[in-house]
């Protein structure tokens, strides 16, 4: 009997620690609702100075200054954080790295979302940290990928380089008029798919000319596409010259392109020397013969 009890208290035992090795007890529900002063952040400063050490290389934002500095810059990555957590001080340092290794092609950025509960609503950040990219001000990729400056570049890098961006409301559509000065819109049936494709094959034969699409109709009403247009439909709009260009041929990535090719330079331009490469690229260009030839380079004239 003796014996039975023994073997049944090892077995027991055993089962207990091989469960505990398999399953390590985790944070309950309740423990990552706690407030920061319950949370035990070991090995960092617990203490609110700590972003001011990345000041240098990462811009800080609040409610006050994030719409502006949205409407003044094209590509934006934002780390919503919280002052007290663990994980938003241990991202901090490779988020300033990879701000560095980023400088001149995006903005990376740092938002107190603990603090600013109005921007946490708005951006539905239940978690700390949540990144997310902004292009011309409206929020398009979430970042899940490994924490490290290399990953993060990399990946933002990829995410720049994708042929079209997604509009879905009249509030986005009006921020990305504030930063654009000429774009192309796509209305479709679907932001997913054949049209989708098409539209992205022809926006990377267009460096210069940055490429949206839409499913919405209020959106599409709002580039001066008639709501009830037959879709696919497209646009091209020239927000400094005032014009609005709508496409009417088959919706191949070709024909897109070429149509873009036509009309994202007037027929008739001053020629600098910022616009003449573009100029003699053109194939529309004209050669004029003749005795004189008045070249006109900003606000120096040659005659020839």
């Amino acid at each position: 009997m003796e014996k039975t009890k023994t073997l049944l208290l090892l077995l027991t035992s055993s089962i207990i620690l091989f469960k505990l090795y398999l399953f390590p007890p985790t944070q309950s529900h309740e423990d990552l609702k706690a407030e920061p002063d319950e949370l035990e952040l070991t090995n960092l400063n617990n203490n609110h100075t700590w972003p001011l050490l990345y000041a240098k290389d990462v811009v800080s934002l609040n409610g006050k200054n994030f719409s502006e500095f949205m409407g003044k810059n094209r590509n934006v990555m934002v780390m919503f954080y919280a002052n007290w957590c663990y994980w938003s001080k241990k991202l901090a340092p490779e988020f300033a790295a990879a701000a560095k290794m980023l400088k001149g092609e995006a903005d990376l950025v740092m938002v107190d979302a603990y603090l600013e509960k109005d921007l946490a609503k708005e951006y539905n950040i239940l978690a700390y940290p949540t990144l997310y990219l902004f292009v011309a001000g409206v929020r398009q990729f979430q970042f899940f990928g490994e924490r490290t400056r290399d990953v993060i570049s990399a990946w933002v890098r990829e995410k720049m380089t994708l042929g079209t961006y997604s509009i879905t409301t009249t509030d986005e559509a009006e921020r990305i008029l504030t930063v654009e000065s000429k774009l192309v819109l796509g209305f479709l049936h679907d932001l997913e798919g054949m049209e989708s494709e098409e539209l992205a094959a022809a926006s990377k034969l267009h460096s210069d000319v940055n490429f949206y699409q839409t499913t919405s109709a209020d959106v599409a009403e709002f580039f001066h596409i008639h709501p009830k247009s037959k879709r696919p439909a497209l646009i091209f709009l020239h927000l400094e010259a005032g014009k609005a260009t709508p496409f009417r041929h088959q919706f191949t990535r070709l024909a897109i392109a070429n149509f873009v090719t036509h009309t994202k330079h007037p027929l008739v331009v001053t020629l600098t020397i910022h616009n003449a490469q573009f100029v003699f690229q053109d194939p529309r260009k004209q050669v004029i013969e003749g005795p004189l030839l008045l070249l006109i380079l900003g606000n120096s004239y040659f005659c020839f």
